[in-house]
């Protein structure tokens, strides 16, 4: 069993086509054919049944997907370790929601390369959902959030108190006739229709992180936003809190797996509170 024929059955599980996996494993369809039934024969299983429609799991090849899923991820982090410079002694697999990179995990980045120069970064960002599951299947070892789920072999911690709160860039203006639905997650939007009822349909949703705070200010709309997030905006009068309007808890998480170094996830956690409590100062 070699690599090569993980990747082969992982893509042929996962476009239900010899011929497509080969087009995906850049191999001939010969040698697709070839290397699942040299695995099937290795493991004594037959692991897709086949017929003018394409391949489809049997019970033994769905149960063996998440095995050799695991097979490839550690075959890829062990080649990610093993091509490691001398000067760095371990690896880390960061990843942060969008919203978080520009104020706070880039100069975040920054400061833990200079302290721990031993330590080598990869660095992602991404949806809350696309961290979550990155975590889980652990291809990611720490995270920066706001949408957390707590699962087993992972440690969570607050790294801030924040809300959202209703801003606009045009005070006069009701806010119903400007509003702008902002994706902080379902658990937001599920919030806001509890608080509000049915809110203001403008024909425009932005999933666009910190960068529709620019939009608000650019187009004089009004919208949900963490404050912290706000606060330069807030500051230079750009943006105006929206009187009487309710405000939802909405806090940014750090999430990590437990097998990582403690003094290294502890320095790195005290570094992201001080960029995040620095939002307010």
């Amino acid at each position: 069993m070699d690599v090569a024929t993980i990747r082969t059955f992982l893509a042929a599980a996962a476009a239900g086509s010899f011929s497509e996996a080969a087009t995906r494993v850049h191999a001939s369809p010969s040698a697709v054919t070839e290397r699942i039934k040299q695995l099937e024969h290795e493991l004594r299983v037959r692991l897709f049944d086949r017929d003018k429609r394409g391949c489809r799991l049997t019970t033994a090849g769905r149960r063996f997907l998440i095995p050799a899923q695991n097979l490839l991820r550690a075959w890829q982090q062990g080649c990610e370790q093993a091509a490691l410079p001398q000067r760095f002694t371990q690896a880390v697999r960061v990843g942060g929601q969008h919203a978080l990179w520009p104020s706070v995990l880039i100069p975040w980045l920054k400061d833990m390369r200079d302290a721990r120069p031993d330590v080598a970064f990869h660095a992602t960002a991404a949806a809350p959902a696309q961290l979550n599951r990155a975590l889980e299947d652990e291809e990611m070892d720490l995270a920066f959030l706001y949408d957390p789920i707590l699962r087993r072999g992972l440690r969570i911690e607050q790294l801030a108190s924040d809300r959202l709160i209703l801003v606009t860039a045009r005070p006069s203006q009701p806010w119903q006739d400007n509003f702008t639905r902002i994706d902080w997650g379902e658990n937001a939007a599920a919030e806001l229709r509890a608080r509000l009822g049915d809110l203001p349909a403008a024909g425009l949703d932005l999933d666009l992180g910190i960068l529709s705070l620019d939009w608000l200010v650019a187009t004089e709309s009004c919208g949900y936003v963490p404050e912290r997030l706000a606060t330069a905006y807030l500051r230079a009068g750009k943006l105006t809190p929206v009187g009487g309007m309710p405000h939802l808890e909405f806090s940014p998480f750090v999430c990590w797996r437990t097998s990582m170094d403690e003094d290294l996830i502890g320095e790195m956690v005290v570094v992201a509170k001080q960029w995040m409590g620095g939002l307010l100062a």
